[in-house]
């Protein structure tokens, strides 16, 4: 009698514990099965208030533009996006302004952006010290120039050369992000004209003095203080500082002697490894996006200076001199144009860590990822 209760006793738990166990199974299995029931993942991304990068904001600004492709953007807030292929969401997406290369390197490092929009030498740079970061694809060329002061005593690169060597005193220079490409491009141009550079204050023996402005926003005050006569910046900075009477640009890339830097790469589209590999769809989806905003803006550059009116805080007069060329190509031009960002950056000791003494294939298949094109 005592057996029989006791295989009573065993046969009940067995029942409550199959109850218990079998909906939490079926919870897991329906859910893998499911995809609607998949969290939709948050990513975020960066871009800044240039016209080499934000032109991704013409998604917060106009979406209906390209709600009819079958991959665009949907603004939730003033800060937020959804990615939507095939009418259905497949990423969150939280925006954050960054003020330059250098910022938004050091943000996606410290994983606080997972996909940025900056310049090239910026990332190259942050991969060398360590940060497991990709360049994926081109934005931009050109749009680039050498703004002095309006009361500087000379009007083209050329002047600038002969007037620096001549000088009593360094002539004072400015750049808005360490190794941003504006100022890999000015510092090396220089130095191929036979012009001395340094950021030692001291050195007075040096023909130009280069100083860190910490971010394109302080471009124009740094000329109207009077705190550097010299920059290179990227579009509508040399423009604004023109029509602000404040400065006067002496040259663009295409005028540069030697040729090298006409068209010239700039600006990409940049993630955070960890990130590619986790949501490969995501990446790819966005490319496709960041294609079609930036073939829209080339096509359209009337229409996209209006827009951006706003966002970028400068009259559409002052955008309508905008000389960027927009596309998201892996073409020979962008390719050679990294190739010889790298071999500059070499020659001027920019790489000490992973990147040092690499030679340059080596480092484009480290630093570069096509993949997804």
């Amino acid at each position: 009698m005592e057996t029989m209760k006791k295989m009573k006793y065993a046969l009940l738990l067995f029942l409550v514990v199959s109850l218990l166990i079998t909906p939490a199974c079926s919870s897991v299995n329906s859910s893998s099965e499911n995809p609607e029931n998949e969290e939709i993942p948050t990513i975020v991304i960066s871009w800044g208030k240039s016209l080499h990068t934000g032109m991704m904001h013409l998604g917060f600004i106009k979406p209906e533009l390209f709600e009819d492709n079958p991959i665009y953007l949907r603004p939730i807030t003033d800060s937020q996006l959804e990615l939507v292929k095939d009418g259905e969401v497949i990423a969150i997406l939280d925006f954050i302004v960054n003020d330059g290369g250098s910022d938004a390197a050091t943000m996606m490092t410290q994983g606080k952006v997972d996909i940025s929009y900056n310049s090239s030498t910026a990332i190259i740079a942050a991969y060398d010290a360590g940060a497991d970061l990709n360049i994926l694809c081109p934005v931009q060329s050109g749009g680039i120039s050498i703004v002095a002061a309006k009361n500087a005593p000379y009007d083209t690169f050329e002047e600038l050369v002969e007037y620096a060597k001549t000088s009593n005193m360094p002539i004072r220079a400015g750049y808005h992000s360490p190794v941003s490409s504006p100022r890999i491009v000015l510092e090396y141009a220089l130095r191929e004209a036979g012009v001395t550079v340094t950021e030692n204050t001291a050195d007075y023996k040096a023909n130009v003095l280069m100083t860190d402005l910490k971010g394109v926003s302080n471009l124009i005050p740094s000329l109207s203080s009077g705190q550097v006569e010299l920059w290179a910046g990227p579009v509508p900075n040399p423009q604004n500082a023109e029509a602000q009477g404040i400065g006067k640009i002496i040259a663009a890339l295409d005028d540069l002697p030697g040729g090298k830097w006409v068209d010239f790469p700039c600006c990409t589209m940049n993630v955070r490894n960890e990130i590619k590999e986790k949501y490969p769809e995501i990446i790819k989806a966005l490319i496709q996006v960041t294609t079609d905003i930036h073939n829209y803006a080339q096509n359209n550059r009337e229409e996209t200076a209006e827009l951006m009116q706003e966002f970028v805080g400068l009259d559409k007069e002052v955008l309508m001199k905008n000389n960027t060329v927009y596309a998201t190509d892996i073409t020979d031009n962008f390719i050679n144009g990294m190739k010889l960002y790298y071999e500059v950056m070499t020659e001027m000791g920019k790489f000490s860590d992973r990147l040092k003494d690499k030679p340059v294939e080596e480092a484009m298949e480290k630093v570069f990822d096509f993949s997804f094109m």
